[in-house]
């Protein structure tokens, strides 16, 4: 019984940890850099996410330029790797440029519509565009990259107490940094 209740809470605490997340969909082997240089994949619904390099406003929709990088578990975008190729992102409608400014992190769900030329700099590039695009912005965050996880400058003590069944109840002290 003891195991049956364990294995709910885990269950129960990995569902809350869940929250808030992005579900990728697609095939993970499209990735912005093999649809660029293969021009394959036009159709197909797929997840990306990367660091906003630039946002354009155009008369009806909103492009935002993604540097790709790889999704951790909860589909946010994770820059301690190498890039995955770029793409742009379409958007019907009109996005503040000061809400996704270059730098911030966006998780992107949309239909592969084709591969467009662009220049990065002075160099050429293919860029893959999502079209329909549902774009997630990330909150600026310190401690991205430790998967949420931020050092403590200061100690701090905790206090517990309960019961194991039976008679039987404990208590603990702890301090931690």
């Amino acid at each position: 019984m003891l195991a049956g209740l364990l294995l709910a809470l885990a269950v129960l605490g990995g569902c809350a940890s869940r929250q808030g997340c992005v579900e990728p969909v697609g095939a993970s082997g499209l990735t912005p850099k093999s649809v660029g240089a293969l021009g394959q994949g036009e159709g197909a619904v797929v997840t990306w996410g990367g660091v906003i390099a630039d946002t354009r406003n155009l008369p009806r929709e909103t492009e935002i330029e993604t540097i790709g990088y790889r999704l951790d578990r909860c589909g946010k975008p994770t820059t301690s790797g190498q890039p995955i190729g770029r793409f742009i992102a379409s958007q019907t409608g009109f996005l503040e440029p000061s809400d996704y400014r270059p730098g911030r992190r966006i998780t992107v769900t949309g239909r592969i519509g084709g591969v467009r030329d662009g220049q990065v700099g002075e160099a050429s590039y293919p860029f893959p565009v999502l079209e329909d695009a549902v774009v997630r912005l990330w909150p600026d965050e310190a401690g991205d990259d430790r998967g949420g996880w931020t050092p403590r400058l200061t100690p701090y003590l905790g206090i517990g107490f309960g019961s194991g069944g039976f008679g039987g109840i404990g208590g603990g002290i702890g301090l931690g940094f």
